[in-house]
């Protein structure tokens, strides 16, 4: 299989793990709350990247001073609040369609005005139009949730 490929498919299991792995938060948040939730998984996190550390050598612990990683760990933190406590509320389906319709304009917005540090794609008419069927969807979607 060449990178292409590889690619692809990691990106589909990624969409399938995230899903599975905000569904056991919901359920974690549950019955130890959100905030017990957030710390277990992180600390789990934490656990799993030392091992990576070790076995990489500390040089990678010189990029964990940047402010990017710092940004990047609080986003996580949000991510990870906000899907698990939606989750509970309106259900597995109509959280993704809307992490991933959230994504899909935040991505068209980053690629037209090639923020932080992205190469500039910007925004065409068909690019619109399938914002636009891909916005009809998740209402249509959600109204019949």
């Amino acid at each position: 299989m060449n990178g292409y490929v590889v690619s692809l498919v990691l990106a589909f299991a990624a969409g399938i793990f995230i899903s599975s792995q905000s569904a056991i938060n919901a359920q974690v948040g549950k019955s130890a709350g959100q905030y017990a939730m957030i710390v277990g998984v992180s600390l789990a996190q934490a656990l799993v990247g030392g091992m990576i550390l070790l076995r990489g050598g500390w040089g990678a612990f010189s990029s964990l001073t940047s402010p990017w990683m710092l940004a990047a760990g609080i986003l996580g933190v949000f991510i990870m609040f906000s899907i698990s406590t939606s989750i509970g509320a309106i259900g597995t389906l109509p959280v993704f369609v809307l992490v991933v319709l959230g994504q899909v304009i935040g991505s068209a917005l980053i690629d037209h005005f090639g923020m932080l540090g992205a190469d500039r794609y910007p925004i065409t008419p068909q690019k619109i139009g399938s914002l636009l069927v891909i916005m009809a969807g998740v209402y249509f979607l959600i109204k019949s949730s």
